[in-house]
């Protein structure tokens, strides 16, 4: 099967000086220095192949320079003609000593001459040079025939042989001049040349990927308080690791929430990485190349990078995490606040009811028995009726008080959640016809009864539905829902009015707090509400919406101690 291949030409290569007055030995050695240097760079393979590949040819001014070199089980082909120089990975494995088969610019009987070279000597030492003629002889100057041949040189990683680079001669000068334990150091300098490379490269990748590690964890303490600006300056330092930052770019998905550098290309070349906050994925990270890129272990992409964006996503899964547990932890110090703030309110709105009770129901007593005696003219009459309205109301602000400090228990039965609903809607019916609201349905069939006090949970929804329509003065949306939850069912309250403003949302269950007029409430409704679902062991919570407000009611399945 043909090799895939990105074929990418080369730059002219620094060619020794090989003027009439510089002799052969001074120009390999030229040639020697700038293979070292090359290695020095820390080039990608695919890069440091085609530039030796390049040179060799420009040097030796022969016909084709091929090479084929194995590293960290990835076999590359370099090969450098006339026309140009390109090299690729081969998709085919090859190994060493073995098949030739990869070869391209020799024909079959030279591949299997350098074959046979290989394997005669396969139990001695490392040969360095194999030469296999190439062709019958051709006139030469001075009336001398020379052959064509194509010399192997044996590239080896420490004590194995990794690759081969092979020169096809046509009887050039240098060829003629050059000495064979020249070739042989060629072969040695050119496997090490290539090893330090690799180890060059490496380095430097680490070093790159470890600096982006280190500056995505400053960036986290940086930007502890602001996730936005932690993620946009994440999704652009990442570029910069890759082997070709120029034409890279990041991007951070999140939900609806996307983060990126600029146009994001939605190309085939692509690496990505699941972001996981705690046991969930929560998003991706993703790097992408604009343009084609020689195919290298992962597309264009190594595996030093994806290792790199990998541990990238894992820091900014670890900074999404402890930032949800901050806000956790904060809206649980909020929560206790406020339960500490109800409950001493309460306690003390207790003690104020009870001091209340006796004097009100002297009142009452001391009102009926008054009006029970005869002589009393109009005025007087219509005054006692008015004192005893006044202390009825009173006394109901007692009661309210009472259940708000949960001094009132629960007399728990068993309560149809849905039928107590349906009651309530159509006690309301009249009302929401009045207001033009209109009341939807969502009730869960599936829903076991709970054990509960009915009559205070037919508060608890008239007090909800009441503070609902109060609150779409130009009509609106009621939705009702229930829905089970294994040991608990949960009652849903909402209403598409203007809602409540984030300022007062913390101060709703407090007694006696009102947003509306003087005289047309108490500012007991929600104190008694969240009273109520406390004595039943229950929570209540003001979900934030951007429109309306919804109220949800959690209620335990199982039977409590009253």
């Amino acid at each position: 099967m043909a090799a895939w291949r990105t074929p990418v030409m080369t730059r002219t290569p620094r060619a020794p000086d090989r003027a009439p007055g510089l002799s052969q030995r001074r120009g390999i050695e030229v040639l020697f220095d700038d293979l070292i240097a090359l290695a020095a760079e820390g080039r990608l393979t695919i890069a440091a192949l085609r530039e030796i590949a390049a040179r060799l040819r420009n040097f030796f001014a022969c016909l084709a320079v091929e090479i084929l070199w194995r590293e960290k089980g990835r076999c590359f082909h370099a090969c450098a003609r006339q026309a140009d120089t390109s090299c690729w990975r081969e998709k085919k494995d090859v190994s060493f000593p073995g098949t030739l088969e990869a070869l391209e610019t020799v024909a079959p009987e030279v591949r299997r001459g350098l074959e046979a070279g290989l394997a005669s000597r396969r139990r001695r030492r490392i040969p360095r040079v194999i030469s296999v003629p190439s062709g019958p002889p051709a006139a030469a100057s001075g009336g001398r025939r020379r052959a064509p041949r194509a010399t192997g040189l044996v590239l080896s990683a420490g004590r194995d042989v990794a690759g081969i680079a092979v020169l096809s001669f046509a009887g050039s000068p240098v060829e003629r001049t050059l000495a064979p334990g020249r070739l042989e150091r060629l072969a040695r300098l050119l496997g090490i040349a290539l090893v330090h490379n690799l180890s060059r490269f490496d380095l430097r990748e680490r070093i790159k990927e470890l600096s982006c590690m280190y500056r995505l964890a400053g960036l986290a303490v940086e930007h502890a308080a602001s996730e936005e600006r932690f993620l946009q300056q994440t999704v652009a330092l990442l570029p910069e690791a890759y082997q070709y930052p120029e034409i890279a770019c990041a991007r951070i998905v999140l939900g609806e929430r996307v983060f990126q550098t600029g146009p994001f290309h939605e190309g085939f070349w692509i690496q990505q990485a699941p972001i996981r906050a705690g046991d969930q994925t929560c998003g991706r990270l993703e790097v992408a190349y604009r343009e084609a890129r020689p195919e290298l272990d992962e597309g264009p992409f190594l595996l030093e990078e994806r290792r790199l964006i990998e541990s990238a996503a894992r820091e900014i899964g670890l900074f999404l995490e402890r930032r949800r547990a901050e806000r956790e932890q904060s809206q649980l110090r909020e929560q206790l606040f406020r339960a500490e703030r109800l409950a001493t309110i309460g306690t003390l709105a207790a003690g104020v009811a009870h001091e209340l009770n006796e004097p009100l129901t002297g009142i009452l007593g001391f009102a009926e028995l008054l009006q029970e005696s005869p002589g009393w003219n109009d005025e007087a009459a219509g005054d006692l009726r008015r004192i005893t309205t006044a202390a009825l109301h009173a006394r109901e602000i007692v009661r309210k008080l009472l259940l708000f400090a949960r001094q009132v228990s629960p007399r728990p039965g068993r309560v149809d959640l849905n039928g107590l609903v349906r009651e309530v809607v159509e006690f309301l019916e009249y009302r929401v016809r009045q207001s033009s609201v209109a009341i939807r349905l969502r009730l869960d069939p599936t829903l076991p009864a709970i054990p509960a006090d009915e009559a205070q949970l037919r508060q608890v929804l008239i007090n909800l539905c009441l503070n609902a329509i109060q609150a779409m003065s130009g009509g609106g949306q009621l939705m009702l829902a229930t829905r089970a939850l294994g040991a608990q069912v949960r009652l849903t309250v909402r209403d598409t009015g203007p809602g409540i403003p984030e300022a007062i949302r913390d101060k709703i269950f407090l007694p006696f707090f009102t947003t509306k007029p003087v005289g047309q409430g108490t500012g007991l409704g929600l104190a008694v509400v969240h009273g109520i679902v406390n004595a039943h062991r229950g929570e209540i919570r003001l979900v934030s919406r951007p429109h309306g407000a919804e109220f949800r009611v959690t209620l335990p399945v199982s039977a409590f101690d009253a």
